[in-house]
């Protein structure tokens, strides 16, 4: 495939943090986890995956001894890099303010989100599916950085990565009412389809950070669609099992320039 690409949001100040959404270009797996398949969870050859996330640290500039990741389990629990890690170590939140460390969030259609907060220095990673997504695992991260490190909502940015969109996102009755209940009627939350109603997920988490406080102007909420670009990415609704995994990233420059 093509060399490696790295996506990234004009909401995330460049200079102050490392951060990114690879497609799947540029990678060593094979068959339909071609090629930069970044999970170890599904079959892959681990030293594929292991090249895989050496290309994209050396590409992003990120020390990939430094790299934190934890196993998701579509909830909403944090762990706060530096604190103990219980076990099992699963997690669908890192949050972190040391510089160096560059935190991972999974997705092959999920949403992987990235937050940073200028003013403070601290970063979040979060996974968001459909049920993370309604139990508000990204508003879950701007609360841990507010609670734990004095961040402002409203200083946050916040960018989605590529995911499954509302064209391709069909589900049944109890995931529209899921939705139902926790968010009020939204404009373009629910999108009638030919056969199902299909959600936005973006539209959904863009409204709950709103809610927490997270400035309108500091979400970058329209990513690609995962589903619809299989020469681009990963889908775990289009491939199954036998697909790959992409990874958002973020960290702390340990070079950064002051906020301002």
């Amino acid at each position: 495939m093509d060399r490696l690409e790295i996506l990234t949001s004009p909401v995330i100040p460049k200079e102050l943090f490392v951060h990114g959404f690879p497609t799947r270009a540029g990678g060593v797996s094979k068959g339909k986890r071609t090629s930069l398949n970044l999970g170890y969870r599904w079959g892959d050859e681990p030293e594929h995956v292991a090249e895989n996330r050496r290309r994209v640290a050396e590409s992003a500039g990120f020390a990939i001894e430094r790299l934190q990741v934890t196993r998701h389990v579509h909830g909403t629990r944090v762990w706060v890099v530096g604190d103990a890690t219980p076990e099992p170590p699963e997690f669908d939140v890192l949050v972190c303010d040391r510089p160096g460390d560059t935190l991972g969030a999974f997705a092959a259609d999920c949403i992987p989100i990235v937050l940073a907060d200028p003013a403070r220095r601290v970063v979040a990673a979060a996974h968001a599916g459909w049920r993370g997504t309604v139990a508000g695992a990204a508003a879950n991260a701007v609360r841990t950085m507010v609670e734990r490190f004095g961040s402002r909502a409203a200083d946050v940015r916040v960018a989605l990565g590529p995911s499954i969109g509302p064209c391709c996102f069909e589900v049944g009755g109890e995931v529209v009412d899921a939705f139902r209940a926790a968010l009020p009627p939204i404009p373009g939350l629910i999108v009638p389809g030919p056969k199902k109603d299909h959600i936005d997920l973006r539209v959904a988490t863009r409204a709950l950070l709103e809610r927490v406080g997270v400035h309108p102007e500091h979400i970058d909420d329209r990513p690609p669609c995962t589903r619809c670009d299989a020469e681009r990415f990963f889908s775990f609704r289009r491939d199954g099992l036998e697909g790959g995994v992409h990874m958002g990233f973020i960290g702390v420059r340990t070079n950064g320039t002051a906020a301002r």
